[in-house]
């Protein structure tokens, strides 16, 4: 259903949820809301991602390639390792929840490239 809009509507539709994945992690670790990094973050790991996935690299990469810029960001912002660890869980976490909601219910596979959940 959403797999048929165009591909900047669903960058920006990936960037939405991952910014607000990180938002909500961050929040629950550390009780501040971080909107401006989480919107940063959010577009600087989607755009990576699509960099990489534009330049033929397999699904695997995709996934994997953002995770030390991940660690990075989470570290400018957060400054403490055990909230960075914690809040990291649970950004992936909320993630994957969002996928399998919208993977499930609109057919929308782009947060997950290498987990489609429906045929």
């Amino acid at each position: 259903m959403l797999n048929s809009l165009p591909a900047p509507i669903l960058l920006d539709i990936a960037i939405l949820f991952t910014a607000l994945s990180w938002g909500l992690g961050m929040y629950l670790v550390d009780k501040k809301a971080h909107v401006f990094a989480s919107l940063a973050i959010g577009c600087f790991v989607c755009l990576l991602g699509y960099s990489v996935q534009s330049l033929g690299a397999p699904i695997w990469a995709v996934v994997a390639a953002p995770i030390p810029v991940d660690f990075l960001l989470l570290w400018y912002v957060l400054r403490n390792l055990r909230k960075m660890l914690l809040a990291y869980v649970a950004i992936w976490a909320i993630y994957l929840v969002f996928h399998i909601l919208l993977s499930l219910l609109l057919h929308y596979d782009s947060l997950i490239p290498a987990w489609r959940l429906h045929s």
